[in-house]
């Protein structure tokens, strides 16, 4: 199973929202794809975080990677290599405009 899709399913799980798969690899040579997704509280947000992790070591994904934000962050980052996730409290989200970056690459839209 493709990295992309164990993210997905683990945000699905824990019922994350209005989520962006960006695909970055013309822009940028450091990874190829950007995952956005809105959660509803900072509660939810660690849930998926803590459910990605499992999910990928599950699937036997071993390689280490980063998390930045911990269980108080209304924004928290996964490097997993050659995708960068990003799970937003709503309100975050609307603040930082993350999205905006990525307006002009294909992107595929989840509505799990």
């Amino acid at each position: 199973m493709e990295i992309n899709e164990v993210v997905l399913k683990a945000i699905d799980e824990k019922k994350g929202y209005d989520i962006f798969d960006y695909d970055v690899k013309e822009i940028t040579p450091f990874f190829d794809h950007v995952i956005i997704c809105s959660t509803q509280n900072i509660r939810q947000n660690n849930a998926i975080a803590q459910n990605i992790r499992d999910r990928l070591k599950e699937a036997g994904w071993n390689q280490s990677f980063l998390m930045e934000g911990n269980s108080d962050s209304k924004w928290i980052l996964l490097d997993l290599k050659e995708t960068i996730v990003h799970l937003f409290v709503q309100e975050e989200r609307q603040v930082y405009q993350l999205d905006r970056l990525y307006c002009d690459v294909p992107v595929v839209r989840y509505d799990i």
